[in-house]
């Protein structure tokens, strides 16, 4: 009996102890404010309620120390318009997350704020909710440069609980576009999208380390790259950068 309750003991001090070390985290993050945001939007042409939340990025796009981008799923492409913009990496993306949920959800409009806590992403008031919150979040910005062909970045260190099970994606994106659609649930509609994903690199593992690496520059049509380091693949995004070519 004495074992027991000493192994609970332990358990249960260890739990504690968790928590108080994410309670601290939170806090040294909040001190901060002026941390990088970093907010992806699961949207299509063919949705009828993402026109608002498409408008609501293009916003976000304009605040200080942000990074937003568009990823256009392609699922809808059935709906008597095939979305001008969509990709199936954004597919696969979006139900990476949804992986990690219980039960696992994919919609459009998505909105997830530093790879953390999904919400629809027409709903405003959870919107300037989740804001809020990752404003609170350190997020390590990434210094990228294209030296002609290639494009050359570099991270800090990050201090995360989590260590060596990051991983490095790089988006190129086109930072506007302007769509006459004429199907689908949006048809007779002109609708503005922003830093949309157009392409997508895989850069590999990352330990959390200082580093510096290059890629080469992406094919095809794009107005920059975005880069995340992000824990697990899926998880909280913890260092990011954007390059306007």
């Amino acid at each position: 009996m004495k074992a027991i309750l000493f192994s609970c003991l332990i358990t249960v001090t260890a739990f504690c102890a968790l928590i108080a070390a994410a309670q601290a985290l939170e806090k040294s993050e909040s001190d901060d404010k002026t941390s990088l945001v970093v907010v992806e939007l699961f949207t299509s042409q063919s949705c009828s309620s993402c026109p608002p939340a498409d408008s609501y990025l293009e916003k976000l796009s304009r605040e200080d120390n942000v990074i937003a981008m568009a990823c256009h799923v392609s699922y809808f492409n059935r709906m008597n318009w095939q979305d001008t913009l969509s990709n199936e990496f954004c597919d696969i993306r979006q139900h990476g997350y949804a992986s990690l949920e219980k039960p696992p959800r994919v919609y459009t409009p998505q909105m997830i704020m530093n790879g953390l806590n999904p919400f629809v992403g027409s709903r405003l008031e959870d919107g300037k909710t989740a804001f809020t919150r990752a404003r609170g979040q350190r997020v390590e910005p990434i210094e990228i440069e294209l030296d002609e062909k290639t494009i050359r970045f570099m991270l800090p260190p990050v201090d995360f609980p989590i260590n060596g099970d990051f991983r490095l994606w790089m988006f190129g994106f086109k930072t506007s576009h302007s769509q006459d659609i004429s199907g689908g649930e949006n048809a007779g509609k002109k609708i503005h999208y922003v830093n949309s994903a157009i392409t997508y690199t895989n850069l590999g593992a990352w330990e959390g380390d200082a580093i510096s690496r290059s890629a080469p520059r992406p094919d095809g049509d794009i107005d920059g790259v975005i880069i995340f380091g992000q824990a697990g693949g899926y998880g909280r995004i913890v260092a990011a950068g954007k390059l306007d070519f």
